[in-house]
């Protein structure tokens, strides 16, 4: 009987043994499941987590990357450089910017945006760097230029290689008034983005695959440009004497361009120079010669004529400026200077006369025009109502 109630009590001890080891197992495979169904959803979870992350990556990198360059908008452009300009600014997030080239004539070409003309002197006096193999070079200013109204001055620029280095000495600069601003590798690569789409167009534009060619046309007005003005004048001097004939010179000066620049941005003060410049040819004779120096001054040579003749065409222009506005509600005013060939004149004393009675007609006041007739310089002024439409004169 003793020996039964033992074995039972073995058995029943092994039997709880058993149990609690499958007890045991039980729970760590169920321990076991659990950790590989949290492993999973950690995986899981974490590859949402980096897809969203890269979604939101590429589109802040989107939203702030700038739009891709339209290379079919600059090779259609009539005026590659002034766009080139336009665009690298705007993707600098820069002030101003500036294009200086010299092509084979050794004459350079400057072209500015948001730029004063003393800051754009200072920086076209500075020449071409030497990169010396680097893809930019960065400059910095002391803050002393004169600059546009209501402007700080000029601090700091990024300067790249515009053209190819066997067609001209060349740079592209964006400008920065903003005191302390450092250029970054984005800046740089920006600027040459722009470089690339740009440099074909305004390699064209500019006729550097023939150094010889001066250019004659602006690109903006379809007028005479200034490269051709010295030799337009020795030959039309020339040919005055030779006949006899008298020869004036009427060099015109748009009031306040900076101001219009300024109000109406730099397309709508181009529209300006651009219809200016269609009333100009509207109003010469045939014989004329019309020439755009740069910027908003131009200058008509008239063969035959003399100073009060130059003086008229003037006031012919002045008066459909009042009668027929360029711009709404915005006074467009000329001051004028007129100089008439006399015997010791060349071609540079010639242009010098003419500018000399402008300089002293813009120190006059708006609308101020003085004739230079080799006598003594007389001073009129055309005062512009733009309100009333009328024009009045004193002397």
């Amino acid at each position: 009987m003793s020996v039964t109630t033992t074995e039972l009590a073995i058995a029943a001890v092994a039997l709880a043994a058993v149990s609690l080891l499958l007890f045991v197992l039980a729970i760590r495979r169920l321990l076991s499941r659990q950790a590989e169904v949290t492993v999973t959803m950690l995986r899981r979870y974490d590859e949402r987590l980096g897809t969203f992350a890269q979604t939101l990556s590429d589109a802040i990198a989107a939203f702030q990357a700038p739009p891709a360059l339209a290379t079919p908008a600059l090779e259609d452009d009539p005026e590659p450089m002034m766009r080139t300009l336009e665009l690298a600014r705007e993707r600098t997030r820069a002030d101003g910017a500036i294009a200086l080239v010299t092509g084979g004539t050794g004459t350079p070409i400057v072209a500015t945006v948001g730029l004063s003309e003393s800051e754009t002197n200072h920086i076209a006096r500075m020449g071409f760097p030497d990169y010396r193999g680097a893809r930019a070079i960065e400059v910095a200013f002391a803050g002393d230029l004169p600059a546009p109204d209501g402007s700080p001055p000029v601090r700091g620029g990024l300067v790249v290689p515009l053209l190819d280095e066997g067609d001209a000495q060349s740079l592209l600069g964006v400008l920065t008034r903003e005191k302390g601003r450092h250029f970054s590798e984005e800046d740089v690569d920006s600027l040459d983005g722009v470089v690339r789409v740009a440099r074909s167009p305004v390699t064209r534009a500019l006729n550097l695959r023939e150094p010889d060619v001066v250019p004659e046309i602006d690109v903006l007005t379809n007028l005479l440009d200034r490269q051709s003005f010295a030799a337009v004048l020795e030959r039309e001097i020339v040919r005055a004497r030779l006949a006899g004939h008298p020869l004036s010179l009427l060099v015109v000066d748009v009031d306040r361009l900076t101001t219009l620049n300024a109000r109406l941005g730099l397309t709508g003060a181009d529209s300006v120079l651009l219809e200016l410049a269609k009333r100009l040819q509207g109003a010469i004779h045939h014989l004329d010669y019309t020439f755009r120096l740069g910027g908003g001054r131009f200058a008509v040579l008239r063969p035959g004529s003399e100073a009060p003749q130059a003086r008229e065409l003037f006031e012919i222009v002045c008066a459909d400026l009042v009668g027929n506005p360029i711009v709404q509600g915005e006074v467009v005013s000329l001051s004028a200077g007129i100089a008439e060939l006399v015997t010791r004149d060349d071609a540079t004393s010639f242009g010098a006369r003419a500018d000399a009675a402008l300089q002293q007609a813009k120190a006059d006041g708006r609308g101020t025009i003085v004739l230079d007739t080799g006598r003594e310089p007389t001073r009129e002024t055309l005062v512009l109502h733009a309100a009333t439409g009328d024009a009045t004169r004193r002397g």
